[in-house]
């Protein structure tokens, strides 16, 4: 979500934004988002460490909304994102993606909420399928070439692997996202036996951000 709209919902609140923008959006959008919220996860995340092509991690934040998932943390990317609407396909309007110059300052936000952190490692024994899933839990894989920092890993309360057959020792980037993630929202949602598990405070930021996406940037002067 970006500053702008952040802003507007803090001052104003979700439910205030939703109720003056509805007569401006058709019944179809509002259906739609309704129900993209019904089945979003806010207790799985995803981060990703150091990523060398901003590119790769901008293509698992598309993965991660198509599966549900509300909130993506990138830190201390090395390059600047090129194209990100064209590669994320939209989908980094309608996901919480949060920036991080220093792993420090993720682990500060990230602990303060009490998520479990899962490495993705190659050297892991215990393989994706069997990551316990019965409380928040961020899923954090790291560099293209040098994966994560020795000190991410230190951080991290568990590490899993993606048990691979083949001549490949290693999966890209976004594809190694999206089974981490398909695994485990899969799982989750079997557990909640719901497909959501939104707060009602998160749902109603989050569908005040998703109506400010939907509709002409002119309206947004109606809150000044």
């Amino acid at each position: 979500m970006n500053k702008k709209h952040s802003d507007l919902i803090k001052k104003y609140g979700g439910d205030a934004i939703v109720k003056r923008l509805d007569p401006y959006l058709t019944a179809k959008r509002t259906k739609r988002i309704a129900a993209v919220l019904d089945a979003r996860l806010q207790s799985i995340q995803l981060a990703i460490e150091h990523p060398a092509d901003i590119n790769n991690a901008l293509a698992a934040v598309r993965s991660s909304e198509a599966l549900g998932i509300s909130t993506v943390h990138i830190i201390a990317p090395e390059s600047n994102a090129v194209y990100a609407r064209s590669i994320t396909q939209g989908a980094i309007y309608w996901v919480d993606v949060i920036y991080y110059e220093t792993l420090a300052q993720f682990l500060n936000k990230i602990n303060s909420q009490k998520i479990v952190l899962a490495a993705g490692a190659l050297h892991a024994t215990q393989p994706l399928s069997r990551m316990p899933i019965d409380q928040p839990l961020c899923i954090m894989l790291g560099n293209e070439q040098r994966g994560l920092s020795a000190a991410a890993q230190a951080a991290c309360h568990l590490t899993f692997k993606i048990p691979m057959y083949g001549v490949s020792e290693s999966l890209n980037l976004s594809v190694s996202a999206a089974i981490s993630l398909y695994d485990t929202t899969s799982r989750k949602r079997a557990l909640l036996k719901q497909d959501g598990d939104l707060t009602a405070q998160q749902r109603s930021v989050q569908q005040a951000g998703y109506y400010l996406n939907s509709v002409d940037a002119r309206l947004i002067g109606l809150f000044k």
